[in-house]
């Protein structure tokens, strides 16, 4: 056999050469070819480390190798790719480059204050502020910050807010009012209602603060600063026909035929007018009864319609004689005569009053009485009827509170003259003089906080003061109102009323008077 080493060398072997070989599967040990390829998988068989037959190498990202392929043996070399070169000031950046970690050189740290960012890359630490103390020890850095002094130790919750806890890391909430909504007549700046607020509030929104009954007037329901019913004032001193009078005229004004009066219609309802010239007598029965009263002793003439004579208008009896005497008798008058045999002996009848009426008044008597009186006579024929008839009539600014009885005395003569007697009953009083009251009514348009009475006081005269007379035509009153504010608010404007202080005047019947107080109220 040939020496092997003088073969020819096969720089690149295949798995498929052969190899020259003794078999010792049998006893005759006889010599066989074997490809490398079969000794390759006899050896990994052997081995158990699979069919790997060469290792190679390649570079990553930041990571190169060296050493492969490796097929029997060899060193497999890894180095970082990066480059720049590694210090104590330089890192391997994510770019695959050492550097530092900011383009100036300073670490990429960063500085938060509770939570929030103030820097990313601090470049230095500077500790200030009293009793803050620092020390190094080689490169370990002392920081002494000493509790502060009267600390908060807890945190208890008031109105309106609540905690979590009362230590520790308290979150602190608003369980009260967060933010203002403007409602009617109310405006808001900021519109947000968030912040420092201004509220501006318009106590009406149009001009009129309130009503007040007038003259002859009265408010029949409500209130005057919300919502009065106004009506007319039928009873006391302001009652629309007393007021209605002319100021100081007494008596009052006397009515002329063609004046109106107004009435109330039984057919329709409703209010009429009307003069007194065409009031007819049947609608004043009493009257007409009075003044039929009146005539029923007289002689009317009614139904002459006759020109050939004179009409009559008076009827006198007389005897013979008397009518001979009259030297021009009236046309107009008619004459009846009797004999002078016939005549009667006349027949006096004489007034005898007993007065009763009382009158307490200042200096009483404070009436007249006229017509016939104490005193007077009625002379005629015996069975003959006679008639005395008193007028009582109070002097003004009186009046009878029980009306006079006795005024009439009537009868028949008899055979001798003698006394009619008559009695006179009644009560004079004094015209009365209704209670005129003056009532205040304080209104306030205060705006700003305590606005709704809690910041400020009324004063001197407030709603419900009154000034009174009930013995006068006329009341001169005098109101004096303040304002003050209570502690802890001041006014920025006002306060102004209206009118100024103090409210006076004069009513003839019992009137509200109002002050208005404006102005703007500010906490201190």
């Amino acid at each position: 056999m040939a020496i092997i080493y003088s073969y020819p060398v096969e720089a690149t072997p295949t798995t498929s050469d052969l190899l020259l070989g003794t078999s010792i599967s049998t006893d005759t040990n006889p010599t066989k070819s074997f490809t490398i390829g079969s000794l390759v998988g006899l050896v990994n068989a052997n081995s158990g480390s699979g069919t790997v037959t060469d290792v190679a190498t390649s570079n990553s990202t930041f990571i190169n190798l060296t050493g492969g392929p490796i097929t029997a043996s060899g060193t497999i070399v890894a180095a970082l790719s990066a480059s720049g070169s590694p210090s104590s000031s330089n890192f391997l950046r994510g770019d695959n480059t050492w550097a530092p970690a900011t383009s100036t050189g300073s670490p990429n740290i960063a500085v938060l204050d509770e939570g929030s960012e103030i820097t990313s890359a601090a470049e230095g630490l500077n500790f200030t502020g009293g009793g803050v103390t620092v020390s190094t020890v080689s490169n370990d850095v002392t920081i002494n910050i000493p509790a502060p002094v009267g600390a908060v130790t807890s945190i208890i919750a008031s109105t309106g807010i609540s905690v979590d806890q009362a230590t520790g890391n308290v979150s602190v909430s608003n369980t009260g009012v967060t933010s203002l909504i403007a409602g009617t007549n109310i405006t808001l700046s900021p519109a947000t209602g968030l912040g420092d607020v201004v509220i501006n509030a318009t106590n009406n929104p149009g001009t009129v603060q309130s009503i007040v009954p007038g003259l002859g007037l009265k408010k029949d329901s409500g209130d005057l600063t919300t919502n009065p019913s106004i009506g007319v004032e039928y009873d006391g001193s302001n009652n629309y026909i007393l007021v209605g009078k002319a100021s100081g005229s007494t008596p009052a004004t006397v009515a002329t035929s063609d004046d109106f009066i107004a009435y109330n219609q039984l057919s329709s309802g409703d209010v009429k007018t009307t003069t007194f010239a065409t009031i007819p007598t049947s609608a004043l029965p009493l009257v007409q009864q009075y003044i039929d009263s009146g005539d029923a002793n007289n002689v009317t003439n009614t139904s002459d319609n006759f020109t050939t004579t004179a009409k009559i208008e008076k009827v006198v009896t007389l005897t013979d004689t008397e009518y001979g005497l009259i030297g021009s008798p009236d046309i107009n008058t008619l004459y009846i005569t009797i004999p002078d045999g016939d005549k009667c002996t006349a027949q006096t009848m004489t007034l005898q009053t007993t007065n009763n009426i009382v009158d307490t008044t200042p200096g009483a008597p404070n009436y007249v009485l006229s017509g016939d009186t104490n005193g007077d006579t009625f002379a005629g024929c015996e069975g003959e009827p006679y008639t005395f008839t008193t007028i009582a009539t109070p002097a003004a600014g009186y009046y009878f509170s029980t009306p006079v009885t006795g005024l009439t005395a009537t009868g028949t003569i008899p055979a001798v003259g003698t006394n009619a007697s008559q009695t006179l009953a009644g009560t004079l009083v004094a015209d009365p003089t209704p209670t005129i009251t003056a009532t205040l009514l304080v209104v306030t348009d205060i705006q700003g906080p305590g606005g709704d009475g809690s910041g400020f006081t009324i004063t001197g005269d407030d709603t419900g003061a009154s000034n009174t007379t009930a013995v006068a035509s006329s009341l001169a009153y005098s109101f004096t109102t303040g304002c003050a504010p209570k502690a802890g608010y001041t006014f920025s404007s006002g306060p102004t009323y209206s009118p100024t202080q103090p409210t006076t005047g004069t009513i003839n019947g019992s009137q509200t008077i109002v002050t208005t107080i404006t102005g703007t109220l500010e906490l201190t």
